[in-house]
């Protein structure tokens, strides 16, 4: 699992084909038993959660999606690769293009798996932190972003899995987790089944150094 762990968080680490680590046992299982096979049809995504202090409180960037999955609903900057993509370029990229901002540093987080009960569909989720931007986001096409207190997170306004995961993640954690959505999907919004693995070195953020502009993990 380490070795899984530090092969995502790699600054040249491309899409992960491997689907041996533990959850991906029990998706089969479940999923299996509804007659489909997610295993076999994954899609990668990437998400970039955005920190900031400011006025001496931690605050998290949320975007407003306007259109497409998830709109009406509050989320961090990611979405599909396009060819040739490392994991870590996609989310650059995606991050850019959502919000206009590019980090000064960035490090993988997290490997979120989801599935939905009437369909074979698996995504795979691969989260980053991010720090660090000169200028403030600007709305987009796409979302409309607004920095919140850490202590102050819309979780009634986002996706149900956030209120597994998200803390954890706030609190500097390291880990895999599987979410498995009730039929409906984006409608329903209700996890039915979820767990989240810890994966080995959990540390919060490094904060900056004057001598290093780094996007590749320190």
């Amino acid at each position: 699992m380490a070795a899984y762990a530090d092969a995502r968080a790699a600054a040249n680490s491309v899409l992960p084909l491997a689907t041996d680590a533990p959850l991906y046992d029990k998706i089969r299982r479940r999923t299996r038993e509804d007659g489909v096979e997610a295993i076999g049809s994954i899609k990668d995504y990437t998400l970039v959660e955005c920190f900031r202090t400011h006025e001496g409180k931690r605050q998290l960037l949320l975007g407003m999606k306007k259109r497409g999955f998830g709109v009406g609903k509050w989320n961090g900057f990611g979405g599909k690769f396009d060819a040739g993509e490392t994991v870590r370029d996609c989310a650059l990229r995606e991050l850019e293009e959502e919000s206009g901002l590019v980090p000064e540093r960035m490090e993988w987080r997290a490997q979120l798996l989801f599935t939905f009960r009437d369909s074979g569909k698996l995504m795979r989720v691969h989260v980053f932190a991010a720090e660090g931007f000169a200028g403030e986001p600007v709305e987009t096409e796409e979302m409309a972003p607004r920095w919140f207190d850490v202590d102050a997170i819309p979780y009634a306004e986002m996706w149900h899995d956030d209120t597994f995961w998200l803390p954890r993640f706030l609190a500097g954690e390291r880990f895999e987790g599987w979410f498995d959505y009730a039929a409906g999907g984006e409608a329903t919004n209700r996890v039915l089944a979820h767990e989240v693995v810890p994966l080995p070195s959990s540390t919060p953020l490094k904060p900056p150094r004057a001598d290093r502009n780094f996007i590749s993990p320190p």
